[in-house]
């Protein structure tokens, strides 16, 4: 099953390391990865294969971790309560234009390298065809447990 992390660290390249490491011992599948800088730290988004016992443990043991500030992790969902897209572009930024369109009022959450990550309202999504999560590239998810204060994400800078 299709999971979806996002974590933010301290601005301290060794956390990322050993965020990597922990990612190998544990036995789960790095889809994609993508890491941007923000002004004390850094962001991380990591689409990542395994079960969900492993995710849910996996996200436990990197609660505890020194030098990760806040992360969350999200479920693949092809119904419509998911209510975050995953959009790997690459190089092709109209994409995102294309996905804001179709679901007006979404917000950019992360991106980095061709990688987006968009909460999409639920007035939005109840108002499009069903088969518009169904797009190439659009990859949707509900969120499961997060440490944030607050239940919506914050926009990386």
């Amino acid at each position: 099953m299709q999971w979806l992390l996002t974590l933010e660290t301290e601005h301290d390249m060794i956390v990322t390391c050993r965020l990597m490491n922990v990612f190998r011992r544990k036995g789960v599948i790095i889809s994609t990865l993508a890491l941007a800088t923000r002004p004390h730290g850094f962001s991380m988004m990591a689409v990542l294969e395994g079960s969900a016992p492993d995710i849910d443990h996996l996200f436990n043991f990197l609660r505890g971790l020194e030098g990760v500030e806040r992360i969350s992790y999200y479920q693949h969902q092809t119904s419509a309560d998911a209510s975050f897209i995953f959009l790997d572009a690459d190089a092709d930024s109209t994409r995102v234009a294309e996905v804001l369109n179709t679901f007006p009022g979404s917000k950019l959450v992360f991106a980095s390298h061709g990688k987006y990550l968009l909460e999409v309202p639920a007035e939005s999504r109840r108002a499009q065809p069903t088969g518009a999560l169904d797009l190439p590239d659009f990859y949707p998810f509900t969120c499961v447990k997060t440490t944030r204060s607050v239940a919506r994400p914050v926009l990386v800078a």
